[in-house]
């Protein structure tokens, strides 16, 4: 619905980037301007889909395995998409998004375990150990009188529970990194006290997923490393 007049939007209203250039930006309903982060989303999730794509290299000659992987990586990534621009608007991130997730991730890791004899052990340490250690310090911050909200909430650690069942644990630590480095410059930046993380989880985890080929290396020497 547009979120000037609450009108119901039509199929022809939502087709990425064309709606919008053909609207003139504006509602058809209200004429009231539609914000330009809308056809940017569009634009560079366009993006990454198509970089994805190249990197597994899909062509008219793909395998119908290969098609299927790279439809659930384009479903994890709505997950990333609308679970980081709510919590950019709202400061809050949805159980109902999460177990979207969380099921995704389910279906990739069993579809990689079946066909491509990937075992799921990194992703479910990912999924237990990070999320475990965050709950521990909240504890043992309230334990000492302290707000733990102020460092980071529970919404936020569901979300990475939910990163590190789908990228595994290597993968779900440097998104971690690169999403506290983003955070920090923004709030630096714009003065901010309180920042939506989970925003700046999904902003990292794009950026790694579609980087995923230059890391490798980096990522089996953390995983070999964690294990040792």
């Amino acid at each position: 619905h547009c979120t000037s007049c609450n009108h119901k939007l039509n199929f022809w209203d939502l087709i990425p980037v064309w709606s919008y250039l053909f609207l003139g930006g504006k509602c058809r309903y209200c004429k009231d301007k539609i914000r330009s982060r809308y056809i940017l989303l569009e634009i560079f999730s366009g993006l990454a889909f198509v970089v994805i794509a190249y990197n597994l290299k899909i062509s008219a000659y793909s395998t119908l395995l290969e098609l299927i992987n790279l439809f659930i990586i384009y479903l994890f990534f709505c997950a990333l998409y609308i679970i980081g621009g709510i919590d950019k608007e709202t400061y809050e991130i949805h159980n109902g998004t999460l177990i979207y997730g969380i099921a995704i991730s389910l279906m990739y890791g069993l579809f990689n375990a079946i066909f491509y004899n990937k075992y799921m052990t990194m992703n479910l340490i990912g999924f237990i150990a990070i999320p475990l250690f965050l709950l521990i310090v909240i504890c043992l911050l309230k334990n000492l009188g302290k707000d733990p909200n102020r460092i980071i909430g529970f919404g936020d650690i569901k979300y990475i529970a939910m990163l590190g069942l789908f990228m595994g644990f290597s993968m779900q630590l440097l998104s971690i990194i690169l999403a506290v480095f983003i955070a920090t410059f923004v709030a630096l930046i714009k003065r901010k006290k309180e920042i939506p993380f989970g925003y700046y989880l999904s902003i990292s985890s794009v950026i790694l997923i579609v980087f995923a080929p230059y890391l490798t290396s980096l990522v089996e020497l953390m995983d070999v490393t964690f294990i040792l």
